[in-house]
């Protein structure tokens, strides 16, 4: 399985302390699924879906820099050396 990179952006460094963590996984979906399941409880309910399972649709989730909704979302390929970037978007005026 290819190893990755994750990168925790603003509120996912705060709430786990950490600023990366790396995984082992095929596709986006198994490095997040995994993330979850070891940090569900330092994250805030506002980062999960209503069932606590997945991360929150709004969540920008960056490999290599681009956004994976304009990929294969959680279904995008991993190869080892990824880098995976979460964050909460930001916005303002």
């Amino acid at each position: 399985m290819p190893k990755v990179t994750l990168h925790l952006l603003n509120i996912f460094a705060l709430r786990t302390g950490q600023n990366t963590v790396e995984y082992e996984g095929n596709t986006i979906q198994d490095v997040i699924a995994q993330f979850v399941k070891d940090y569900k409880n330092k994250l805030d309910e506002s980062l999960l879906n209503e069932s606590g399972t997945e991360l929150d649709p709004q969540i920008l989730i960056l490999l290599d820099g681009r956004d994976v909704k304009y990929k294969n979302n959680y279904d995008t390929q991993l190869k080892t050396g990824d880098k995976i970037y979460l964050s909460y978007p930001i916005s303002g005026g």
